[in-house]
C-alpha cells in the first residue's frame, strides 16, 4: 500500500505569453508605451524564438508565483489541472516556479477550448497509460462532448498498482447556469459511460479518482437545477467534500451575487472511498484575490499569501487535496 496525496486545481489562464506593448516612457508627464523600433526587436527575440526576458515580460507573472505558492502548499504528488496552455507551457511553469519541487511527469494534451485552456497533470508517479477523450461526440449530434476533454490517465502507484484518474473541465456558466445545464449534464453522464465502458456496469467496486472544475454545484432544495446530479448523486461515487462541513466546502468566490460554491470536486469510487473512509480533503484558499474577504462572512479567507493585492492571485478557485492509500 502507498499513500498518495491527489489534487485537482484550475490555475486560471496558465499561459506562456508576453507583454509586447512596447517600452513604457513618460510623456507629457504621463506614463505611456511606444512601440520598439525593428533594430530594438531584432535584438529582443534572438533567433527569432529567443526571448529576452529583461526586455518582455512574462504574462501575469505575479499571479504564476502566486500559483507556485498554492500547489507548493498542497504537498501533492498527483494535480489534476485546468486551464493550462500547452505542454510546453507546463513544462517551464513547472522548472521555473516550482523548483523546491519539480513533478517529474507533466502532462497535457491539446484539447477543445477555443481559448486554448487544456486540462493537463502534474505526477511525481511514472504514467503508465493515456487516453484523450477529446473527440467523443453527443449522443445524437456531431457536436462535441467535452468542451476541452476529458483525460483518462493511468498511473503507476507502484509495481502492483495502477490508478486510473480522469481530469476534467465542465462547460461553463457564461451565458447563465440554466442556459448551459443542459451541455455540462451530457458531460456528467458521459463521464459515467466512460467508466461503464472501461470498467463495467459495477465500475463502483474498482478503483479510480475523477476530478476537476465541474462549473456546477448541487443545492439543497434546488438539486434539479445542477447538471451535475449523474455524478455527484451517484451511489458507485463519493464526493469527498462532503466529508467537510458545508461552510468549509467551498471552492470559488463569485464576485457578482456574492456567491460561495463548490466548483472543484475530487471524487473517489466507492471502493477506494471505502479503503479511505476517514480521510477528509483539504481546501486551500490562502491564494484567492482579496474580493473574497467579504464582511460578516463566516467563510472568508482570514490570512492570505504574502503577495495577494489588487488584482493579484494564486487563481479564482481554490486546489482541493486529499491523502489517500492506495
Amino acid at each position: 500500500m502507498t499513500e498518495v496525496t491527489i489534487a485537482t486545481f484550475n490555475v486560471e489562464n496558465l499561459f506562456t505569453r508576453y507583454n509586447f506593448r512596447g517600452k513604457r516612457v513618460k510623456k507629457n508627464g504621463k506614463s505611456t508605451y511606444v512601440e520598439y523600433t525593428p533594430k530594438e526587436l531584432a535584438k529582443a527575440t534572438k533567433d527569432g524564438f529567443i526571448i529576452d526576458k529583461k526586455v518582455f515580460k512574462r504574462y501575469m507573472e505575479p499571479n504564476r508565483k502566486l500559483t507556485a505558492k498554492a500547489l507548493k502548499a498542497i504537498k501533492a504528488d498527483i494535480i489534476g489541472l485546468q486551464e493550462v496552455e500547452s505542454l510546453d507551457t507546463l513544462k517551464l511553469f513547472n522548472s521555473t516556479y516550482l523548483k523546491s519541487k519539480k513533478f517529474k511527469f507533466p502532462l497535457v494534451i491539446d484539447g477543445n477550448d477555443p481559448r486554448f485552456i487544456d486540462v493537463g497533470l502534474l505526477s511525481n508517479f511514472e504514467i503508465d497509460f493515456v487516453r484523450t477523450h477529446q473527440f467523443t461526440k453527443t449522443p445524437r449530434s456531431s457536436t462535441k462532448l467535452f468542451s476541452r476533454d476529458c483525460l483518462e490517465v493511468h498511473i503507476k502507484i507502484n509495481d502492483n498498482k495502477i490508478l486510473p484518474i480522469f481530469v476534467n473541465h465542465f462547460k461553463s456558466m457564461i451565458g447563465g447556469r440554466p442556459a448551459t445545464k443542459k451541455r455540462r449534464l451530457a458531460q456528467a453522464n458521459g463521464m459515467v459511460e466512460i467508466l461503464k465502458e472501461r470498467f463495467g456496469e459495477n465500475y463502483g467496486r474498482k478503483d479510480f479518482v475523477i476530478l476537476g472544475d465541474f462549473n456546477d454545484y448541487i443545492e439543497v432544495g434546488k438539486e434539479n437545477e445542477s447538471g451535475m446530479k449523474p455524478l455527484l448523486d451517484n451511489k458507485k461515487l463519493v464526493n469527498v467534500s462532503e466529508r467537510l462541513p458545508k461552510n468549509d466546502r467551498w471552492t470559488h468566490f463569485y464576485k457578482r451575487n456574492k456567491s460561495y460554491r463548490q466548483l472543484d470536486y475530487i471524487l473517489l469510487s466507492k471502493s477506494l472511498a471505502n479503503k479511505n473512509s476517514t480521510v477528509k480533503p483539504l481546501v486551500e484558499r490562502r491564494g484567492q484575490p482579496l474580493r473574497v474577504n467579504q464582511k460578516n462572512k463566516p467563510k472568508r479567507v482570514k490570512k492570505f499569501f504574502s503577495g495577494i493585492e489588487k488584482n493579484k492571485k494564486a487563481s479564482d478557485h481554490c486546489p482541493v487535496s486529499i491523502k489517500i492509500t492506495v
